[in-house]
């Protein structure tokens, strides 16, 4: 059965959860895309207040289509609320920023090749901070292997 995007939103708004198999690869190597055999799940909940940076918000884009990135830094007003997310795919060098009216939900459990993954796990807020980390050279090494295809 496939889920359509109005299913999710719908049971999202509702405050129920709903499990997704990712696709893309703008999230590798956490997530996998559903066309392998070893694809990934996803638990996606109802947001409850701010998103932090590290959190994974599924949230919709200008032209209709769900994504979810990490959240890289969060924008406040001078009252302390979030007025815009910068976020990026893992496997991605530019940002985009979006709307916290934009979020749907956020995940909470992965689950892939037979494991499920908290995201409160130390060891996957570990994964969270060394990833984030090393985007300076993960930027340097894609910069490189661009210039080298380009010669």
């Amino acid at each position: 059965m496939e889920i359509r995007h109005t299913d999710i939103r719908t049971e999202l708004f509702h405050n129920r959860f709903v499990i997704i198999s990712t696709s893309g690869v703008s999230m590798k190597p956490l997530l996998y895309d559903k066309g392998r055999k070893d694809a990934t799940q996803v638990l996606i909940e109802p947001v409850t207040g701010q998103l932090r940076v590290g959190e994974l918000p599924l949230f919709e884009r200008q032209d209709g289509k769900l994504v979810i990135h990490r959240v890289i830094e969060v924008r406040k007003d001078s009252l302390g609320n979030a007025i815009m997310y910068r976020t990026r795919g893992d496997n991605c060098m530019s940002c985009e920023q979006i709307h916290p009216d934009k979020v749907l939900g956020m995940v909470t459990k992965i689950y892939r090749k037979r494991r499920t993954i908290n995201v409160t796990d130390c060891g996957y807020r570990m994964y969270v901070r060394i990833w984030n980390a090393i985007y300076p050279l993960r930027y340097i090494w894609y910069r490189m292997r661009v210039r080298v295809k380009k010669a």
